[in-house]
């Protein structure tokens, strides 16, 4: 073949590519093997030239693919020579001696997760969710509070609070989420603390990735059982991806926990595109049953192959030491106050979410101006029902509105109910300033009764107004 010949430079490049592909190897193997696979390359080379045109080519895919294919399994078992020259026998581990001098060793075995541990992953991963719904309050207010001071000192324009409020629920659920599992978990797994990082880091980076790829496109249907299914899949594989990369160090067939953090995702589905009844919410168990089932599993049949086994140190008599009732005791104490702390919390940055959103002289202008934000200009409103939600009067400053609303379309250009027509209902609550906005989600009733107790209510002294009433049959949208 001349120099001069197209192919001649083909070749001398493919033969580059592959020398330096070599070098990928392991120095062991590449020492071992390396003038072996030059031979073996070098021949099926010259029988691809004989066919020539595509057969040549595809022969040298084929060899490249394979040799690269080669070299991620030679390092992949190289690494797991490593760790195996870098495990410790457990009879090697550093023993210490007690005060009394017994020589009785300070470290043991932590063991392997059972049945107990089962059920108490299960019912505190199920108490985040509203441990989060909680948190994500306040840290709203602070995303809100960090923003507006942006805006005002020229460094971003402003954004809309409902995005604010989201990602204050997406740090706050990934926070609690990740510190119970981190606690559950401390004393199975070695540097625990990778696992926080990872499912934090999981949840929040999958959960903003939806979050634009939502809002960017739009989906074909408003089924609300595909947008939970658009949002909950992927954060869910974000997240088995994230630990995955934690416990593949430390654990064999560590990939399970991808499928285990996919189902627990998928089965929130079960309960459908809304949450009407005790029965439906039961299904939120079956996240902390699949993943605490799959971790079971992991751990029980992967503990005795760990490179080097969780070690927590031994328990001492100690007679200065609370007794557990004591201790039981003080935290049952404890929780009074810190109920008072949370509810305090939670009512005050709900209002301060609420205010943000805008403050009104009265129920009915409320909601015209929240009609004003999600329907057409050519909507027409009609303020059917405007009075207090409750029937004995004691919270006369927590009012439910239902307006008739007829317009071309939503603000979003989507289609209204029956008759072009939409019945919208909404709480708004009376603060010192005004008439605020509350969303039935952020449980009205309850901030209602604790604006009370803290002397944030309003007067409640408006008149209500009402062209229909609940016990009457609906002579709306007709």
């Amino acid at each position: 073949m001349k120099m001069d010949d197209p192919r001649w430079h083909i070749r001398r490049l493919i033969l580059r590519l592959f020398e330096g592909l070599l070098s990928f190897y392991p120095p062991r193997f590449r020492r071992d093997f390396s003038t072996e696979i030059r031979a073996v390359f070098l021949s099926r080379m010259r029988e691809a030239e004989e066919y020539g045109g595509l057969a040549w080519l595809g022969a040298v895919f084929m060899e490249i693919t394979g040799l690269v294919i080669s070299i991620l399994r030679e390092c992949w078992h190289e690494l797991g020579v490593r760790k195996e020259k870098a495990m410790v026998p457990d009879n090697q581990l550093p023993k210490d001696v007690n005060p009394e001098g017994g020589g009785n060793p300070t470290i043991q075995p932590a063991g392997t997760p059972g049945a107990l541990w089962f059920s108490g992953w299960t019912l505190l991963t199920t108490a985040a969710i509203p441990a989060a719904v909680i948190a994500a309050a306040p840290l709203g207010v602070m995303f809100i509070w960090l923003i507006n001071l942006g805006v005002q000192a020229g460094f971003w324009p402003t954004t809309q609070d409902s995005i604010l409020e989201g990602l204050g629920f997406l740090t706050s659920f990934a926070l609690v989420q990740a510190s119970v599992q981190w606690v559950l978990l401390r004393r199975f797994l070695p540097r625990a603390w990778l696992w926080f990082i990872a499912t934090g880091a999981g949840v929040l980076l999958g959960g903003l990735a939806v979050g634009l790829s939502l809002g960017r496109t739009s989906l074909p249907s408003r089924d609300p059982l595909l947008i939970m299914a658009a949002v909950l899949l992927p954060v869910g594989l974000a997240l088995g991806l994230a630990q995955w990369l934690y416990l593949r160090r430390f654990l064999p067939n560590s990939f399970w926990i991808i499928l285990c953090d996919v189902l627990a995702a998928a089965s929130i589905l079960l309960a459908g595109g809304s949450f009407t009844s005790l029965a439906e919410l039961v299904v939120f168990l079956l996240p902390g049953a699949i993943t605490g089932l799959g971790l079971c599993l992991l751990l029980n049949q992967s503990y005795v192959k760990m490179p080097y086994p969780v070690q927590i140190k031994a328990r001492r008599e100690n007679k200065r030491r609370l007794s557990r009732l004591g201790r039981v005791g003080l935290g049952l104490a404890a929780l009074v106050p810190m109920f008072f702390a949370c509810s305090w919390v939670y009512t005050g940055s709900q209002l301060t979410l609420a205010k943000n959103e805008g403050i009104y002289a009265s129920p009915e202008q409320g909601m015209r101006a929240l009609a004003q934000k999600s329907y057409a200009p050519d909507r027409r409103v009609k303020i059917l029902r405007a009075g207090p939600d409750s029937s004995d009067g004691s919270q006369p400053y927590v009012w439910y509105v239902i307006a008739e609303v007829r317009a071309s379309s939503r603000a979003d250009g989507s289609e209204l109910g029956h008759n072009g027509c939409d019945a919208p209902g909404s709480f708004f609550l009376q603060t010192r300033e005004g008439w605020v906005l509350v969303p039935e989600g952020a449980f009205p009733g309850f901030i209602g009764y604790w604006m009370k107790v803290y002397g944030w209510a309003g007067a409640g002294q408006a008149t209500p107004s009402t062209d229909w009433a609940p016990d009457q049959p609906s002579r709306f949208c007709q």
